[in-house]
């Protein structure tokens, strides 16, 4: 959806039009979803964590500054309210292999490096697989990154790096 688009929403919702709300979450509901699974692993949770997410976005939409991307600042709470909720449950549970493999018609080659890139992703620390998804999974820019986490592009950078070479070893078999 086109940023202009998205910012006119915006101003519809701030002036109490719910409806326009509806459609920004409709836009954005299923990536949300996406990203707090991958960092909660665990279904319930995901859902409540989305949900909770599009509250708090409602509740604080006149802090939104147009100067930035919409998605990344929603981004942003999806992952503040998922390492909160981490916090507090202080539950971390086993990958689930069911999420992210869609695609019926991956030969079982691809299919075996793909399970094993799975399961190296899930030995990712929570930064690091937080890095991963946002960079490779949703395509965001460093900059988008480090306005997400609250860090500095070259940490952004520096986490992604490692995490790469954690994944590359996982891989290899080291």
């Amino acid at each position: 959806m086109d940023q202009n688009i998205i910012h006119n929403l915006i101003r519809n919702s701030l002036n109490g039009d719910l409806k326009s709300f509806e459609v920004l979450i409709d836009e954005y509901q299923d990536q949300i979803f996406r990203l707090i699974i991958g960092i909660v692993k665990n279904h319930a949770t995901s859902e409540e964590i989305t949900q909770d997410v599009f509250i708090k976005s409602w509740k604080h939409l006149h802090k939104y500054d147009f100067e930035y991307n919409f998605k990344s600042w929603l981004y942003k709470i999806a992952v503040n309210e998922s390492l909160n909720t981490l916090k507090k449950i202080r539950v971390f549970e086993e990958y689930d292999e069911n999420i992210h493999v869609i695609e019926s018609d991956i030969d079982e080659i691809d299919t075996l490096k793909l399970n094993k890139l799975n399961l190296a992703i899930a030995k990712l620390s929570q930064d690091q697989r937080i890095i991963i998804q946002l960079k490779h999974f949703e395509n965001f820019t460093y900059k988008e990154i480090s306005q997400i986490l609250d860090v500095s592009e070259k940490t952004v950078k520096s986490r992604l790096y490692s995490a790469r070479m954690v994944l590359r070893n996982h891989v290899k078999g080291n």
